[in-house]
C-alpha cells in the first residue's frame, strides 16, 4: 500500500505529526537574501513529505501553513519588505493559506505637516496592506510591543494619553480592514507600558499579554 492509499484521516493525521510545530516558525533575511526559516524543534527533512506527489503536496501545505505560527524577526523598519519577500517565496495560494502570523506593533506618528490627526508609520501601513490583500485566511495576529517600537506608547509628556488614544484607534482602524481576522493579540516587552495603555487596548477587544506567557 502506498502512502496516498492511506485513509485521508490517516493522512492528515501524520501530516499534523510531521509538519505542525510546537513553536513559532521565526522568518528572518539578511542583506535581501532568501527568507530562512528557524525553529528550536524543526525535525530534519521536515519538508520532504510536501516534494512526494502533487496530491501530497495540496493535501500537507494545507497543515503546514494553516496549522503553524509564523513569526517575523525584524525589530527595524524594513519588517514590510521581509513580509513581502515571504509571501513571494511562498506563492499567493499558501499564502492565502496562512491562519496565524506574529509581527511588530505598528509605530503611529503625527501626520507630518499638519497639526492634529495621526498615521501609521510607512512600514506598519505596508504590512497590514499586505495581510489584508494576500492573507485571506489570516485568523490569529500577535503584535509584539518592545523597546524599539514602544515610545509612541510610553512617553508621558502632557497630552499624550489623548495621543495614544488616537494612536491605538488608528491601528484598530487598519487592523479591522483585514476581514478575516478573528483575534488579536499584543504581547508587550517594553517594561514601561503603562496598566492604563493596556486597558485601553484590551477596550478594544485585543489580547494583551505579557513577554511569552
Amino acid at each position: 500500500m502506498e502512502f496516498s492509499d492511506l485513509p485521508e484521516r490517516v493522512r492528515y493525521d501524520i501530516y499534523k505529526r510531521v509538519l505542525v510545530i510546537a513553536h513559532p516558525i521565526y522568518l528572518f533575511q539578511d542583506n535581501g537574501s532568501r527568507v530562512e526559516t528557524f525553529s528550536p524543534d524543526i525535525p530534519i527533512r521536515w519538508l520532504a513529505l510536501l516534494h512526494s506527489n502533487g496530491q501530497i503536496y495540496r493535501e500537507a501545505r494545507a497543515v503546514l501553513y494553516s496549522m503553524n505560527r509564523f513569526t517575523l524577526v525584524d525589530t527595524t523598519q524594513q519588517q514590510a519588505g521581509l513580509l513581502q519577500s515571504f509571501l513571494d517565496s511562498i506563492g499567493s495560494v499558501n499564502a492565502n493559506l496562512l491562519s496565524h502570523l506574529c509581527i511588530n506593533f505598528p509605530v503611529v506618528e503625527n501626520r507630518k505637516g499638519q497639526s492634529c490627526g495621526v498615521e501609521l508609520r510607512e512600514d506598519g501601513r505596508q504590512s497590514l496592506k499586505l495581510l489584508q490583500e494576500k492573507c485571506a485566511s489570516l485568523k490569529t495576529l500577535e503584535t509584539f510591543v518592545h523597546g524599539n517600537n514602544s515610545s509612541f506608547l510610553t512617553e508621558t509628556c502632557e497630552g499624550n494619553s489623548q495621543f495614544v488614544r488616537e494612536a491605538l484607534l488608528r491601528v484598530d482602524a487598519q487592523l479591522k480592514t483585514i476581514s478575516s481576522l478573528k483575534q488579536i493579540i499584543v504581547r508587550v516587552y517594553a517594561r514601561n507600558l503603562t496598566s492604563s495603555v493596556m486597558d485601553m487596548m484590551r477596550g478594544l477587544g485585543w489580547v494583551v499579554v505579557l513577554g511569552d506567557r
